[in-house]
């Protein structure tokens, strides 16, 4: 049955008919087609449906995925997620949505997909159940029957979500429910930790913290600094609010973290009852040196004479995470790997553009790209990039990179799969070859599949696209088979040079016998082998990955985080090809620009044993080149958002540089270029302030618009990096004359880093802000509202509580549905009005004899005339032969019968030519 969504428009039909009747054509087939494309029009605009029946059940499931939520919780969820899936019966869908501060549709409603895993990462410090259960509603179509579990605690932070039950019972979409109320009776919580922002160094301070008690209980707490325990004790704690008093005495300047934790009570929400707060501790900051021991040297030894304070750690004990960094105002990399550094290169990349810290990175054998900077965090920061050049090449090399491409790397990672940064990391080595190289590469699980067989690598931006399309296979990756497939590709390259970079599996990597022999062989051949483990050093075959590697005379590389895999790659690939270190004796040359970093008492430069070979990024300022054939950077220096960094090619000290620290000009220059890094000092006119107010950050700016040192208003920027590594921007509003203010959500744990961008070369590091734990588990004076709640939204949308899993599908699964056809019928009209254009303008209506048409019309009309006029009168005949002879009335005449058949010919030629006219 059809119907109309628009019924009024078919009132156009009149206007159409008069359109239709005023431009009519002389052709009749044009006039035709012109009245089916209006009508067509028409009947679309009035957008037409098909009524049909729906079978079949659409449920949708909403998984509370907040902190509130316990393990045991979350373990129940996944569980009824399965149980539903089973009970579906034909027709029947199975959706998933999940929220925290915001919904995700994990999956819409389908047949036959079965759940594993939660695809989509949600802020876990927040509940918008509203928006989740829109989201549901909206997933299940109206010609659908259908209905949402809801499975959550019910802690609500955000908008009341009943007016969505009540719009879900309006569209006959009833609400289950299965609350998970927490245990317990008592609910002992911290409520906030009243911290000064700052502290002076070596001053005494005294603070606060105040605990909120359902009901009167002892237990012991326990206060501490930076991990080192402040004070503890034991303490009853009357019914509703107590105050707990601290003095302390912080010895060191940056922030200052603390943690406050009550034991020893069966609590209903546990996470309330451990706080944290920081501070800021002002006073003079340091300078960092990270070196390969963190001892003493030349450098640091110069840095100090010249009255700069300098702190030196070795990577792995160097506080230069977000928070240690505080203390500082710039760090030296001294020919350190990026390995050592590990995921803090995001922290110290993050110092310098939003902190607006300083950064100098030195060279050596361990340093630059064949330390690992290349595509690290780092990379973006530095004055100089470090990609593989032609013109750097001596000879090309052929590479076969044997990957993993097992079960497990269909996982989720990363925005993707496993194998997806697997595929950009075999095409981030495969962006640094050049045609002088070849490239191959094959994916392996038990079997090897040669995703690009040996080629030149003269196009390397179609290898990369054919690269990115590999997909996961099963089982584990069988070594043995990935390195033979390797080695019979490399036999295809006519390059002397020839490596293999092989990804696994530490902890499943399979067919290990006879590979150490292999690989002795195909080394003594000139073949050499890096491995790529996906795992820690600890797992069970970390020892056999790192042990082929050994033997192949490569490097071993470690990583648990598969977003490292496309630096890991083209780390090796610039390893391999020897050609990012220049080891033969080079003179440098000074430019003018040099000069510009300050004070600087030399006139020369010494002859370096050797350098990272690198290129100036435009925007950079070069202060001193090579003078060989490459006039690469020695010491190139640029501002990096907020801050500064540096970067010195050449080695200090060691087998690279070991004349350097005698040279007179060693002191000045680097003593120079480190002050030059720490930046200039905040302006004096400008007075930034922040605070916290319940759930939100408020900087505020003052200055006078009249001072002569007053800022830009319109260049301020307020910044809030959090403890995840994300950084919130706020312009400011004006608020006050000379007060602007800038406000920013607080939602999430952790110490939040605040500050404000007064130019495009200055900002201002405000004190920490933090909320002492998650909002999800802030007390509530109602124990069973979340339950109650959930109640509620069942009741007003004609749901049930707790339903079996085993009912779910056990509903009315016909829907009364419509099936539009709007679209249909406008490409109907759109196919007509091209027919009556190509008709009419091609002239193909000229081939239709319409004259002919008639003419035949009307004989057909004629002969059927006759045949019924004969056969009426042959029946008549009969029956008077067949009548017995009476006193009939006279019978008619000839001519009569003539004059009948005339009057019936004529009329059927008026049918015919009135047909025709149509």
């Amino acid at each position: 049955m059809i119907g109309f969504q628009r019924p009024e428009l078919l009132l156009l039909l009149l206007p159409a008919a008069w359109f239709w009747w005023s431009t009519r054509d002389r052709e009749l087939g044009t006039r035709v087609l012109r009245a089916l494309a209006l009508v067509l029009l028409v009947l679309g605009l009035a957008s037409p449906y098909l009524s049909r029946t729906t079978k079949g059940h659409d449920l949708v499931i909403v998984v509370d995925r907040s902190r509130s939520m316990t393990d045991e919780a979350r373990a129940s969820a996944r569980e009824l997620i399965a149980l539903a899936e089973d009970a579906r019966r034909e027709g029947d869908r199975v959706g998933i949505v999940t929220f925290g501060a915001r919904a995700a549709i994990e999956r819409p409603p389908l047949e036959e997909s079965r759940f594993e895993e939660y695809a989509r990462v949600v802020n876990a410090d927040g509940s918008n159940l509203a928006e989740a259960l829109e989201v549901a509603l909206e997933l299940i179509p109206e010609e659908r029957s259908g209905s949402i579990l809801l499975l959550s605690d019910g802690e609500l932070r955000g908008r009341d979500a009943v007016p969505v039950a009540r719009r879900a019972f309006g569209r006959e979409v009833r609400i289950d429910v299965r609350p998970y109320p927490r245990p317990g009776r008592v609910d002992l919580a911290i409520l906030r930790l009243e911290l000064p922002e700052v502290a002076a160094l070596g001053e005494p301070f005294q603070f606060s913290a105040w605990v909120d008690s359902s009901s009167r209980v002892t237990a012991r707490y326990r206060l501490t600094r930076d991990g080192e325990v402040l004070a503890q004790g034991e303490r009853l704690f009357e019914e509703g609010y107590s105050r707990l008093v601290f003095r302390d005495l912080v010895p060191a300047v940056g922030v200052a973290t603390y943690e406050l934790e009550v034991l020893g009570v069966d609590d209903r929400v546990p996470e309330n009852n451990i706080a944290r707060g920081a501070l800021r501790v002002d006073g003079p900051r340091a300078l960092l040196v990270v070196n390969d021991d963190g001892a003493e040297d030349s450098l640091v030894r110069a840095l100090r004479r010249s009255g700069l304070r300098v702190d030196v750690a070795a990577p792995e004990t160097a506080p230069i995470d977000r928070l240690g960094l505080e203390a500082y105002r710039g760090v030296i990399l001294a020919n350190v790997a990026a390995d050592r550094l590990g995921d803090r290169m995001r922290d110290v990349a993050r110092f310098v553009t939003e902190r607006g810290g300083g950064l100098l990175v030195t060279g050596g054998k361990a340093s630059f790209g064949i330390g690992g900077y290349y595509l690290s965090p780092l990379d973006p920061v530095l004055p100089v990039s470090m990609e593989l050049r032609k013109e750097q090449r001596k000879q090309g090399m052929a590479l076969a990179i044997a990957m993993d491409r097992s079960g497990s790397m269909g996982m989720h990672a990363g925005g993707g799969t496993k194998m997806d940064l697997a595929n950009l990391g075999a095409a981030a080595a495969i962006e640094l070859l050049s045609e002088l190289d070849s490239v191959a590469v094959i994916a392996v699980d038990t079997e090897p599949d040669v995703a690009q067989e040996m080629t030149r690598a003269t196009d390397t931006e179609a290898l990369q696209h054919r690269v990115r399309r590999i997909q996961p296979g099963g089982g584990g990756i069988y070594v043995r088979v990935a390195l033979e497939a390797a080695l019979v590709e490399l036999a295809k390259a006519p390059q002397l040079s020839k490596h293999i970079t092989l990804f696994s599996d530490a902890a499943d990597s399979e067919q290990q016998e006879g590979c150490a022999q292999l690989v002795n062989d195909f080394v003594a051949a000139g073949v050499t082998l890096s491995v790529i483990a996906l795992g820690t050093p600890a797992d069970p075959d970390a020892d056999f990955l790192r042990g082929i590697a050994e033997l192949g005379g490569g490097e071993i590389y470690f990583t648990t985080q598969a977003d490292e895999l496309p630096r890991l790659f083209a780390h090796d690939t610039l390893t391999a090809s020897r050609a990012t270190f220049v080891d033969q004796p080079t003179a440098v040359a000074l430019l003018p620009d040099l000069y510009g970093l300050g004070e600087l008492t030399v006139d020369g430069f010494p002859e370096l044993d050797g350098y990272n070979l690198t290129y100036l990024r435009e925007g950079a300022t070069a202060g001193a080149v090579t003078t060989d054939d490459f006039h690469a950077p020695i010491f190139a220096f640029q501002y990096s958002g907020l801050g500064r960094s540096a970067a010195f090619t050449g080695q200090i000290g060691g087998t690279y540089g070991s004349s350097l620290p005698a040279w007179d000009g060693f002191a000045s220059f680097f003593v120079t270029a480190s002050r030059w890094l720490l930046g200039q000092d905040p302006p004096d006119a400008l007075f930034p302030s922040v605070r916290r107010e319940g759930r939100e950050a408020v900087i505020d700016v003052e200055f006078d618009p009249e001072a002569p040192a007053a800022p830009n208003a319109g260049e301020l920027e307020a910044l809030l990096g959090l403890e995840d590594g994300t950084t919130l921007r706020r312009s400011f509003e004006r608020v006050d004359e000379g007060l602007y203010r800038a406000r920013f959500p607080l939602d999430r744990e952790g110490v939040a880093l605040p500050s404000v961008k007064v130019d495009a070369q200055r900002s201002i590091a405000l004190p920490p802000l933090a909320l002492p734990y998650s909002p999800e588990f802030e007390p509530s004076s109602d124990a069973a509202a979340g339950e109650r709640l959930l109640r509620t939204l069942a009741a007003e949308s004609g749901g049930t509580v707790a339903p079996p899993a085993n009912t779910l599908f056990r509903v009315l699964r016909e829907g009364a549905g419509w099936l539009p056809i709007t679209r249909e019928l406008l490409i109907a009209a759109l196919v007509v009005c091209l027919l009556e254009i190509a008709f009419r303008r091609l002239s193909l209506w000229a081939g239709v004899d319409w004259k002919a048409a008639k003419r035949k019309a009307t004989r057909d009309a004629e002969q059927s005339v006759e045949r019924e006029a004969a056969r009426a009168h042959a029946g008549a005949a009969t029956r008077a032969q067949q009548t017995p002879a009476t006193d009939a009335p006279p019978r008619e005449s000839e001519a009569d019968r003539r004059t009948a058949l005339a009057d019936a010919l004529s009329a059927a030629r008026e049918r015919a030519k009135r047909e025709l006219d149509r």
